[in-house]
């Protein structure tokens, strides 16, 4: 049964429980179910705050007066200490309308620091590939820095919250047909949220095909979709929930970053099967292995013919050669965009594991749902 806590808060006409702001506008409060706890991870967050806050009465590292740089390092020593990495660079850019950003990770992989020009405040955020690549445990030391006050009032103002089907028992013509059946409209709500579907599907191919369940707009929007064959196996049954919150009239606590899975349990009644525990080495593992996957296929229709006949007329040396030659400059480039760059704290956990170089694992059978 879909539950909901505090019954008694108001509604608007979505169905979502509300407060009144300080200017007398709705804020959407967000719910929890006890059915979802440690059922997902946080694969996106970027967090406001104002930039009074670093200051060295409060405890930051850095002179006064205090300058755009001074902000961005001081706030990046903190980081590194939560997640593992720092500033990689000054970019020549900003962010998200903020005049100065400085890259975490190389091109920003791993997420951004932004500041400058937007009402006084400073922006971090963490990509997918940043969440990835965080120290365990980051979600509940980016929890206690953010309710520890040394930010002065800090803001959520994206999450992301998602859930891997690596067998496929959620698939997206599931969730097409609990939408057509009302499971994704709440209990209150006059009408189901808007659906789009994208990619083929009046003839799949194979790419991965994707159900986008309201509207990113609004500040509430799930992504249901086919990320093995996203990632280039045509045949993968994996399938990724993915909710994405934004603060757009809306209030993101803080205990989300430790409480993911009960926050996505409870964002629609379809998703309250959600009861397979998540670990971020079982995405990665999968996610190795279709890259991989992938990479070989495109290898084997590429170029097989032509190592094939370079093989026969000069040998095995020749091709080693040829091969050493054509990707000296393509390897760290060919694993990020395929999903092979796994975090230096798993690849221990990967080798001892039993992973082999296609990814494949003994017991590598995750059962969902």
């Amino acid at each position: 049964m879909f539950r909901t806590t505090e019954s008694h808060w108001p509604r608007n006409r979505n169905g979502e429980r509300y407060v009144l702001n300080h200017r007398g506008e709705e804020s959407v409060l967000l719910e929890t179910s006890a059915r979802g706890d440690g059922k997902a991870f946080i694969d996106w967050l970027t967090v406001t705050f104002p930039d009074v806050a670093i200051h060295p009465e409060n405890g930051w590292k850095c002179l006064v007066p205090v300058v755009d740089q001074d902000f961005a390092f001081a706030l990046a020593e903190r980081l590194e200490q939560i997640v593992g990495f720092g500033i990689f660079e000054k970019r020549k850019n900003g962010h998200k309308f903020y005049q100065h950003s400085w890259s975490l990770g190389e091109d920003g992989r791993f997420g951004f620091i932004a500041i400058g020009g937007q009402r006084g405040t400073v922006l971090f955020e963490l990509t997918g590939e940043g969440c990835m690549h965080a120290k365990p445990g980051w979600e509940a030391h980016m929890y206690d820095f953010l309710a520890s006050g040394d930010l002065k009032l800090p803001k959520i103002t994206r999450v992301d919250l998602t859930h891997d089907d690596h067998a496929g028992h959620y698939s997206v013509d599931r969730a097409f047909d609990d939408w057509s059946n009302n499971l994704f409209k709440l209990p209150q709500a006059p009408q189901s949220p808007a659906m789009a579907q994208f990619v083929n599907w009046a003839k799949p191919d194979g790419r991965g095909r994707t159900v986008g369940i309201g509207r990113r707009l609004s500040g509430k929007y799930l992504r249901v979709y086919e990320k093995g064959r996203q990632l280039g196996d045509p045949n993968s049954p994996w399938t990724r929930i993915e909710l994405e919150l934004k603060a757009e009239d809306r209030v993101i606590p803080f205990d989300v970053l430790t409480r993911p899975g009960a926050y996505l349990a409870a964002a629609y009644p379809a998703l309250e099967f959600l009861n397979t525990e998540q670990a971020r080495i079982a995405t990665v593992r999968h996610a190795v292995k279709q890259g991989f996957d992938a990479m070989r296929r495109y290898v084997r229709r590429s170029a097989g013919a032509a190592l094939a006949v370079a093989l026969a007329i000069h040998g095995a040396a020749f091709v080693d050669d040829l091969v050493a030659e054509v990707t000296q400059d393509e390897v760290h480039r060919q694993m990020v965009r395929r999903g092979l760059d796994v975090p230096h704290y798993l690849v221990a956990d990967l080798a001892a594991s039993g992973t082999d170089t296609t990814g494949r694992k003994g017991n590598d059978d995750v059962d969902s749902v």
